[in-house]
Formats: C-alpha cells, structure tokens, sequence
C-alpha cells in the first residue's frame, strides 16, 4: 500500500526477496503487509508479519529515500526474528527436568 508515494517496481521486487530470506530463522509466514508513504520531507514504511501465534512490526522513517527506510524497517523486523529465535532455543533448555541430588 502506497500513502501519497508512487513506489517503484523495484521496491516491490527487492522486498519480496528480503522477505523470502526470513525462512531462515524457522518461521513460516502466513502474510506480509508493507505501508510506504510520504508526509512532507519524510518517507515511512512500515512493514507487517504474520506467522502462525504473533506478528511482528517494523516502522522506519528517513528523509531522502523510501528504500533505505524499507531496508531500515526490515532489519528491525529481522531483529525481532532473531530474539524470538533466541528465547526459544533458552525455552527448550529450561524444560530440562531438574534431577534431585
């Protein structure tokens, strides 16, 4: 969705294969939904993911370039997949039954 900003064909293409790099961190996404605009001198985006049980939100905003504020949001996003991946590899090691001494 495009809020008084034309986005190119290429912001479309590139998104689409930085998205598809995300399988790597395990989750599969159910749908992705991407808000670019402009107010002023300052573009935003704002990038949406879905997955099965949470949903992850990226907003950037930079003055001179809607792609590197889409980069911005999705490294933002990407982080987030990080630290999820991250608590859930800690979840699976404190399920470890405690044996008595």
């Amino acid at each position: 969705t495009a809020r008084h900003v034309e986005t190119p064909p290429l912001l479309d293409q590139l998104l689409r294969a930085k998205v598809g790099k995300l399988d790597r961190f395990g989750h599969k996404l159910n749908a992705v939904h991407a808000i670019f605009g402009r107010d002023r001198y300052l573009y935003t985006a704002e990038l949406t993911l879905t997955a099965k049980g949470f949903a992850v939100v990226g907003k950037a905003t930079h003055p001179k370039d809607l792609l590197t504020c889409m980069e911005e949001a999705l490294e933002k996003v990407e982080h987030q997949f990080q630290r999820r991946e991250d608590k859930r590899g800690q979840e699976a090691r404190r399920r470890v039954p405690h044996r008595p001494a």
